[in-house]
């Protein structure tokens, strides 16, 4: 499609990364949650703010003394929570772990001085539900705060946080000819959130939060590995997911056997699919080839025409399907890409080296979807 942008907005974190997620308890300020990964130094996690009015960047540093981190997931309505799943080193052995964190009040006024930092918490140790099972992520319920899913080896675990600790609802397992591990796991958003999905291999399992049960399964004929899915906030059943084939392709889930569309633009593994929450139009995509795409499905979106403000009878395209935009931003592999909760415009990308980019949608586009004479 090829559109103009807004200059993205580039910052180094100190060591490398792979973790970052949108603070969704902040509905006010554009905030991210970043984390490093060294195995040789101490690591961290910034939380980041844009500043509207000025373009800066605020950001506060916490010592993360855990180990690697992995994963973050911030509580849906407690910005000082997270579920974060880590690497925890000591000398001679290497364990990956998962727990719930904290966030301390800030308790100096340069707590961003490398040796007055603040250190997050552990809150509750989630040891006792992975036992020896490697984890895999953890999510919170979106619409439930106090419970989540966590996922460790080939075992879904669905969990309540209460004041004596976690309490296992139910356990269910995901076994895939050739797969040690499941890869990741989503929440589906509708019907008050009581189904969430793990992937393993190139299979997505649903399961029924209520009884633990089986709800449907997918699976990607070409047997190409999902390394990412989400699902489409705004319209029933639809998902989208993206693997080792480098291909976004979206589907109803009601009629799995073959795929809705399959759209190929990066040329290496697609390690992050994410919808846009308020315009369902508009898909991230992020990569092993060090690209970052913003994709317009919205032919297959919860509104793919509206009435044309020339003409009452006359029915108009918001946007036609294709390549909104590619970045090219980032020098190493993307793992992620995360839309901002609080404005619909903006959205990250995290490279393995380290490089966050804040960018945006493109101007020409926000005013087609808001039907606003640009």
């Amino acid at each position: 499609m090829g559109e103009e942008t807004e200059p993205s907005l580039i910052y180094g974190l100190e060591l490398q990364g792979r973790s970052l997620a949108p603070i969704t308890a902040d509905t006010e300020n554009i905030s991210f949650m970043v984390g490093t990964q060294s195995l040789k130094s101490d690591n961290f996690v910034y939380i980041v703010t844009l500043d509207e009015d000025t373009g800066l960047l605020h950001k506060r540093i916490l010592k993360y003394p855990a180990g690697e981190v992995w994963s973050l997931n911030p509580n849906p309505t407690d910005p000082n929570l997270f579920l974060s799943t880590y690497g925890e080193k000591s000398q001679d052995s290497w364990k990956k772990k998962a727990a719930v964190f904290r966030i301390p009040e800030s308790k100096n006024n340069s707590s961003n001085d490398e040796g007055n930092l603040d250190s997050v918490d552990i809150e509750v140790q989630l040891d006792e539900i992975t036992g020896k099972n490697e984890p895999v992520g953890a999510w919170y319920q979106p619409n439930e705060a106090s419970k989540f899913c966590l996922i460790a080896g080939n075992s879904v675990n669905y969990l309540q946080l209460q004041e004596s600790g976690p309490t296992k609802i139910w356990e269910a397992e995901h076994s895939v000819r050739g797969q040690t591990k499941i890869e990741t796991g989503a929440w589906n958003p509708h019907r008050h959130c009581h189904q969430v999905s793990s992937v393993s291999g190139s299979q997505v399992m649903t399961w029924d939060t209520r009884t633990g049960d089986k709800a449907w399964t997918l699976n990607v004929a070409s047997g190409s590995n999902i390394r990412s899915m989400d699902y489409n906030p705004n319209k029933q059943y639809y998902l989208a997911t993206g693997g080792d084939d480098g291909s976004l392709i979206i589907w109803d889930y009601r009629a799995p056997s073959e795929p809705l569309t399959t759209v190929r633009e990066h040329s290496h593994w697609l390690w992050s699919v994410r919808y846009n929450s308020f315009h369902d139009q508009l898909i991230l995509s992020a990569g092993s080839d060090c690209r970052v795409q913003l994709h317009s499905q919205a032919s297959l979106s919860s509104e793919p025409l509206r009435q044309s403000l020339e003409d009452d009878d006359v029915q108009e395209k918001i946007l036609d399907d294709g390549i909104v935009q590619t970045f090219f931003d980032h020098e190493d592999s993307v793992y992620t890409a995360e839309w901002s909760s609080a404005d619909p415009w903006t959205f990250a990308s995290l490279s393995y080296d380290g490089r966050l980019v804040i960018s945006h949608v493109p101007r020409s586009v926000k005013y087609r979807i808001l039907n606003i004479d640009s």
